[in-house]
């Protein structure tokens, strides 16, 4: 099993903790145990957050829709269903896909409802060529439902780390050139957020409102500015994955560890 930078740095903490660590299902779970207690971290969800919690941010629109209720600001996100295997809810797929791409001035953006890593995140400027990934990913890949929001010219986007109503660490996510997305995964790189720094305070704010409104315990949440301004929240993950972060940040292993090492406390 290749560990990641995460699992190693947990592999730390356990050890320096005196926590009992076991590797299960082929690395996908980690069983702690300490002074009886039994908790797990999979994959990179620690045991920390309510189910419910998990099921909001593992779900693009309902994050959307939960958010707007609260009075968050959030990046609008619409939800088409397959007609196949929801057809209680899919309307007709052509007419859909038309009024949402002519609603966003054409040029939308289609997720998958779990993408991460800028994975299963496409930008369409054509009509057509939406409509036909929208088919693929319904009758080839079988997606029960799919995502359409606008492309937002995003100025910066920042990430905040939430844990149990505060914010831990903020940064900034530069994108590489030649890339739409800010993802660190396609080459985005993390840089250091300031006190100085005039949207502190506002997105800070957001972060915590946002954690707070989806009953959040361990989360990330990404906040983008646009160039024309606004601020909103981009999605919640749920999944605290830091690899990359603790990699390319000046002295991002350690912020890792401290940031991991307290939700671990958390968990007992």
């Amino acid at each position: 099993m290749v560990k990641t930078t995460s699992m190693k740095i947990i592999d730390e903490i356990c050890k320096e903790k005196q926590i009992e660590e076991k590797i299960l299902s082929y690395g996908w779970i980690r069983e702690l145990k300490k002074d009886g207690k039994v908790v797990h971290i999979v994959r990179n969800n620690f045991d920390l957050n309510p189910s419910s919690c998990m099921d909001i941010v593992n779900d693009k629109f309902a994050t959307f829709e939960v958010l707007k209720e609260n009075k968050v600001p959030s990046l609008e996100y619409n939800v088409i269903f397959n007609p196949k295997t929801r057809s209680e809810y899919s309307k007709d797929l052509k007419d859909e896909v038309n009024k949402l791409f002519n609603k966003y001035n054409k040029k939308i953006v289609l997720k998958t409802n779990y993408s991460s890593e800028g994975l299963g995140v496409f930008l369409f400027e054509k009509e057509e060529e939406l409509l036909e990934k929208v088919k693929y990913l319904f009758f080839v890949e079988k997606e029960n439902c799919l995502n359409i929001c606008p492309f937002e010219n995003i100025e910066n986007e920042y990430r905040a780390v939430f844990l149990d109503g505060e914010i831990l660490f903020l940064y900034k996510k530069i994108k590489a050139k030649n890339s739409w997305k800010h993802n660190l995964a396609n080459g985005a790189i993390p840089v250091q957020i300031t006190e100085q720094d005039k949207d502190r305070k506002e997105i800070l704010d957001i972060a915590k409102l946002a954690g707070k409104v989806v009953n959040a315990r361990f989360v990330t949440v990404d906040i983008s500015k646009t160039e024309d301004g606004r601020i909103f929240v981009m999605e919640i993950n749920g999944s605290v994955c830091m690899s990359r972060f603790a990699n390319m940040f000046p002295n991002g292993y350690k912020i890792t560890k401290s940031i991991y090492e307290k939700a671990i406390d958390k968990m007992f």
